[in-house]
């Protein structure tokens, strides 16, 4: 960032950055980057079919062919809006192709979330308002941790994972790639939770889901 020294104060230039995604997860992405006020927000992309020109008073830049451009004139910092209440292929998918265009997506946690120094957490991440995470969890890349989620001591949770609001996680878990635990789940201490597979709303994890299953109920169990 570059300072400016002038009228006895410092400005610091805030770095500019593009927004994917206009739905109401990217509504909640930039009240997060108003709160810790280091970005300036230059525009959002969108694939929706869209008659507005602008998304909270941000201009709407077009799809995502415009993102090269952006890079050609130095703005090389990208966040994700994309949430994904069914699944995260969506958000996934658009995650890669934007790191291969070349932008570096970069992680925004409200200030409210209460984070423990031992946490290891990756790029692209999106933590909501009220979130805990204990003592030595590892986080990977393009996760979201939705209001009021916790995770216990030691978890590991993958990349491209989407926690949502008031789920519990308890030590030791082990989340893989792409999961999805929904609304108010719980997850009890050393499971693992399997690649792709979805935890529905209010079940309650206590053995361990296999890769691509889903699981319902009080014990948690597979939907056939």
């Amino acid at each position: 960032m570059q300072k400016f020294e002038g009228f006895g104060e410092i400005m610091v230039e805030k770095e500019k950055i593009v927004l994917i995604g206009d739905g109401g997860h990217a509504r909640l992405v930039l009240d997060i980057l108003d709160r810790i006020d280091l970005y300036k927000v230059v525009g959002v992309t969108t694939d929706k079919i869209t008659f507005k020109d602008n998304f909270c008073g941000y201009p709407i830049l077009g799809n995502d062919n415009v993102l090269s451009g952006l890079i050609s004139k130095g703005i090389r910092k990208a966040v994700l809006g994309l949430g994904g209440f069914r699944d995260n292929k969506l958000r996934r998918s658009v995650y890669k192709r934007v790191k291969d265009i070349g932008f570096e997506i970069i992680s925004v946690v409200h200030p409210s979330a209460v984070i423990s120094k031992s946490v290891i957490l990756g790029e692209a991440n999106v933590i909501f308002p009220g979130v805990i995470i204990n003592n030595d969890v590892c986080i990977g890349d393009n996760v979201i941790l939705a209001t009021g989620s916790t995770i216990d001591h030691e978890t590991v949770i993958g990349d491209h994972v989407l926690v949502s609001a008031g789920v519990t996680v308890g030590a030791c878990v082990k989340i893989a790639e792409g999961a999805l635990l929904a609304l108010g789940s719980k997850v009890t201490s050393g499971i693992k939770i399997g690649k792709d597979s979805l935890v529905a709303a209010g079940a309650v994890v206590v053995e361990d889901v296999e890769d691509g299953s889903r699981v319902f109920g009080v014990p948690a169990r597979p939907k056939h």
